[in-house]
């Protein structure tokens, strides 16, 4: 019985050893970022039987009972909870507030070709513009079209041009908003200008004068080029684009009347406004500057209307780049220009518990842990993406120390029990005398 107490004393130090040896390393990593504390999970080892469920007592069957032969580390399990957002103030530093991981790229010379996972996202951008690990390798995304929604399919290196320049772009629409008064009398006049670009991205101003009737809810306008490279349809200059805008009684536009050239966005037959051709040395291919009315109004009170933007630019260099909360990678250029290049994936597994520690914050997929299901933060995920930020590490220090304590006391539980046992077999050895 003696020795079976050796070994059950030695099978204490042995898991109370991987106790400690777990609990030094959530110690040891309470700094690292986006680490996840573990915990070593201990099961009893099959019991010696003394009395089976077929042994009986005077014809009545009696309790089976064993003699436990020691302890065993079960499982070594990771808690996945997340750790406190740390602001760093660098826009390449990136944290998942919810759940999944970032998706790497295979390691170059590694066994295994699968994409490694992380949390941790000290990220920055290499000398080709990449986006890439602390160790070199590439974050991975998808492309995003020029209508900002992300080419889901082959994953690429999420990446920019660190000489990209943004190309300017001819003005084809203008809106106008705002109010004119219904209180205004007749001879009352409202100008308001704005500026719009040619072809080349150079500045241009027009102006809109509007001018209220005699008729109630009726407002005259007319465009003015100063610049000279618009003209209406018929070749005339700006000052032939004028018309007449009828409003309802509840403010909202009814119609615009008398315009030469009308503007028609959704073809619908609705004239939303005015349309004039640029001038051929201003812009090439005949486009044309629609100018949008339909948002005016005419409340009681003072007159509001401007323009409320266009869609013209001049060209812009590189200013700077940013993440935004879906994880898209967005440029912007010093004309006031943002574009959208790539969407980050974010990976997730159903069992986060099954995937396979690669050191450096990695993990791979195993049978265990599941396939690997990609995703867009904030549409198949609840999880965002903040910019400017690490996840800080979800080892509670005052915890360990308190399980480093209990491991300690109970290694030297166990080697008690061998020091016993060791007495007893001397005991033993002595009868002999």
């Amino acid at each position: 019985m003696s020795l079976e107490s050796l070994s059950i004393g030695v099978s204490g130090l042995r898991s109370h050893q991987t106790r400690l040896d777990t609990v030094s390393n959530n110690i040891a990593n309470s700094s690292t970022t986006a680490f996840k504390r573990q915990r070593a999970a201990f099961s009893e080892e099959l019991g010696q039987a003394i009395l089976g469920v077929g042994r009986t007592a005077g014809g009545s069957a009696i309790n089976p009972s064993k003699v436990g032969r020691g302890v065993s580390v079960a499982s070594i399990d990771r808690n996945f909870s997340q750790g406190s957002l740390n602001d760093t103030g660098i826009k390449t530093d990136l944290a998942l507030n919810g759940d999944g991981f970032f998706v790497a790229s295979p390691k170059s010379g590694a066994a295994s070709d699968q994409r490694r996972l992380t949390r941790a996202g000290n990220f920055t951008f290499n000398q080709n513009g990449e986006l890439v690990t602390a160790n070199g390798l590439n974050v991975q995304g998808w492309e995003v079209g020029e209508d900002g929604t992300a080419n889901t399919g082959e994953l690429k290196n999420v990446r920019f041009d660190p000489n990209a320049q943004s190309a300017a772009k001819a003005t084809t629409e203008a809106q106008v908003g705002g109010n004119l008064s219904a209180d205004a009398e007749a001879g009352d006049t409202s100008e308001i200008s704005s500026v719009v670009y040619d072809e080349q991205g150079k500045a241009h101003n027009v102006v809109l004068n509007f001018e209220k009737t005699g008729t109630d809810d009726e407002w005259t306008f007319s465009v003015e080029d100063p610049d000279g490279v618009l003209q209406d349809a018929n070749g005339g200059g700006p000052g032939d684009a004028n018309g007449t805008i009828t409003f309802k009684d509840d403010g909202s536009v009814d119609s615009i009347s008398g315009v030469t050239n009308t503007y028609d966005p959704d073809g619908n037959g609705t004239n939303d406004g005015v349309s004039l051709d640029w001038a051929n040395d201003a812009v090439q291919g005949g486009k044309s500057l629609g100018i949008s009315l339909r948002d005016i109004t005419q409340f009681s009170g003072s007159t509001t209307s401007k323009f409320q933007g266009q869609n013209g630019n001049s060209s812009g260099e590189l200013s700077g780049v940013q993440f935004t909360p879906e994880g898209k990678l967005q440029l912007n250029y010093t004309n006031g220009v943002q574009e959208e290049e790539y969407q980050l994936a974010i990976g997730d597994v159903n069992n986060p518990n099954g995937l396979e520690q690669q050191g450096e914050n990695f993990f791979t997929t195993t049978g265990a842990s599941g396939d690997l299901q990609l995703g867009q933060a904030g549409r198949d995920l609840q999880t965002s993406v903040v910019s400017g930020a690490l996840e800080s590490s979800n080892v509670d220090l005052a915890k360990e120390f308190s399980d480093l304590i209990k491991a300690q006391r109970s290694y030297q539980a166990s080697s008690q029990i061998i020091t016993t046992a060791d007495e007893v077999l001397n005991q033993t050895v002595q009868l002999k005398r």
